[in-house]
């Protein structure tokens, strides 16, 4: 079981339902169920070995606390920091369990608080009573399981009442794939192509008129026309299918030697015009 488990991991020692091994004595324990409002819903105090008269029902808005003293004495004069301090929700159904761990104010004065969290992840799933346990250990004093009562948790469905399993033929899974992106008409394409093509059309014809044919070209300009060319593939890659940063890459690589190239062309023209 989980509740002695975890009374013997702190203490190192074995533990039997409800008996105190040791001198750990705890002085009255405050159970409270409570609205997020701070209106009170249930209120009771015990002192060990008493129980709850009534299981008080917590929901995710009313969940409960518990705070308590611990000392070495049964006197209660000498308070005692305990090394383990928790609080143990058993299913009186199912057996499961959830715990809390105490968290200490001044010494020897624990609380327990569930929170909205504790409730949704631990108790909402598996609701019915619960058996509550108080469990203290001390490597120096020893070990107290105190059994504080029960309470009700409510939830949306009872606890061990899951989908029933049924075995047999199922519904055959069709799977539909995503239908492919309709293409433009081929027309479209024809005219977008043309369109971009008329640039070149235009660079022709003012290549024409200033004079500028195939035996008029030399090697200096057919070096320039070359790399004029070289950007056009370039450009024409990246429509296909080269991503942009290398592109952008080659782009660079082209610039220097194209102006380089360009201005060389151009003064070689120009002196030829002065001659």
């Amino acid at each position: 079981m989980r509740l002695l488990s975890v009374l013997a991991s702190a203490v190192g020692l074995c533990v039997l339902g409800g008996t105190s091994l040791a001198a750990i004595h705890v002085g009255p324990v405050h159970v409270k169920v409570m609205e997020r409002t701070g209106d009170k819903q249930f209120s009771e105090t015990l002192a060990y070995p008493q129980k709850l008269a009534s299981a008080p029902k917590l929901t995710a808005t009313t969940p409960f606390s518990l705070a308590f003293d611990a000392f070495s004495d049964a006197a209660h004069q000498s308070s005692l920091a305990l090394d383990q301090a928790h609080v143990v929700l058993r299913h009186t159904a199912t057996g499961d369990e959830a715990t809390l761990a105490g968290k200490m104010g001044s010494r020897g004065s624990y609380r327990v608080d569930m929170t909205r969290k504790h409730f949704r992840t631990l108790l909402s799933s598996a609701p019915g009573k619960y058996a509550v346990t108080l469990v203290l250990g001390s490597f120096d004093q020893g070990a107290l399981v105190y059994p504080v009562g029960e309470v009700l948790v409510a939830g949306k469905r009872p606890a061990g009442t899951g989908s029933a399993v049924v075995y047999g033929r199922r519904e055959e899974i069709r799977h539909r794939f995503g239908e492919p992106q309709g293409m433009p008409n081929v027309l479209v394409s024809v005219v977008f192509a043309l369109l971009a093509a008329a640039p070149l059309g235009g660079l022709a014809v003012a290549w024409q008129r200033i004079g500028v044919s195939v035996k008029s070209v030399d090697g200096r300009a057919a070096v320039f026309m070359a790399l004029v060319a070289a950007y056009m593939a370039l450009a024409v890659a990246y429509w296909v299918g080269v991503r942009l940063f290398p592109t952008l890459a080659y782009v660079l690589a082209l610039a220097l030697p194209t102006y380089v190239a360009g201005q060389r062309a151009l003064s070689q023209r120009r002196a030829a015009a002065k001659q």
